[in-house]
């Protein structure tokens, strides 16, 4: 096993905990928080073991014209969400970028599927759990007004 990405993974922990202290600040419901509880788990699952799998049903599904206005139809709607809530976006692309990064170093560290799974997933809800931990804590009066 190679050199341990120990700066990627911090990068990813932070990544998660300026979203949690976000979402903290924006007064997010509880259902926001399951909800971007459950994309962290996704998205660190799709990166790691469901990779293939995704990539030949993604395949099958664009062999029909049916399938490329059915992307076509989405990419419309995902810019124009992008483009109304940039605010959140932002967010949304930085967690992803440092999770696709520390998944690249964990792999050239020589990490199998399944332990990137878990350190992915380890490090994904502890930011989430740091930001939120500590905007309660240390700042509960400042609140802004709600932003979703």
């Amino acid at each position: 096993m190679k050199k341990f990405p120990i700066v990627s993974l911090l990068l990813l922990l932070v990544a998660y905990g300026t979203f949690s202290w976000f979402l903290y600040q924006s007064t997010a419901p509880w259902i926001v928080w399951v909800v971007v509880t459950t994309v962290a788990l996704t998205e660190a699952l799709l990166l790691t073991t469901l990779s293939r799998g995704l990539r030949a049903a993604i395949r099958g599904w664009l062999k029909s014209d049916i399938g490329y206005f059915s992307v076509v139809l989405i990419g419309a709607f995902s810019i124009a969400l992008v483009l109304v809530w940039n605010h959140v976006f932002e967010y949304i692309f930085l967690v992803v970028a440092a999770e696709i990064l520390a998944r690249l170093d964990l792999q050239m560290a020589g990490l199998n599927r399944w332990q990137s799974l878990a350190v992915l997933s380890f490090v994904s809800l502890s930011g989430l759990a740091i930001g939120w931990v500590v905007n309660r804590s240390f700042f509960p009066a400042i609140v802004i007004p709600a932003l979703l």
